[in-house]
């Protein structure tokens, strides 16, 4: 990886870096096509449909909609503890992440 780790800037201003952690654990994992999609990785963080506290402390859950297959939801988990923040993992989901409305 280059010198300056790919990064982009989510909703509350923090800066996100797409680290040499972050390559690692996509490309020793059964995810390693991800990493053809670095842009649109960081573009979830940046402008994600959806937003959500994991349930670790200190990190968010950010999601995108229809972005590599329609109908599924990218995940990246983004560790906020430190500064600059980080990713940790990303994943593909079919389920729609966001709370249901009871009506």
């Amino acid at each position: 990886m280059a010198d300056d780790p790919p990064s982009a800037i989510d909703p509350d201003g923090r800066l996100v870096l797409f680290d040499a952690g972050s390559h690692l654990h996509l490309a020793q994992g059964n995810r390693s096509w991800l990493l053809d999609h670095i842009d649109t990785i960081l573009t979830t963080i940046a402008r994600p449909d959806h937003r959500e506290d994991d349930p670790r402390a200190g990190r968010e859950r950010f999601y995108r909609q229809n972005v590599l297959t329609p109908g599924r939801w990218m995940r990246v988990v983004v560790d906020c503890n430190d500064v600059p923040s980080w990713v940790v993992t990303v994943l593909i989901q079919d389920d729609d992440p966001r709370p249901h409305q009871v009506q």
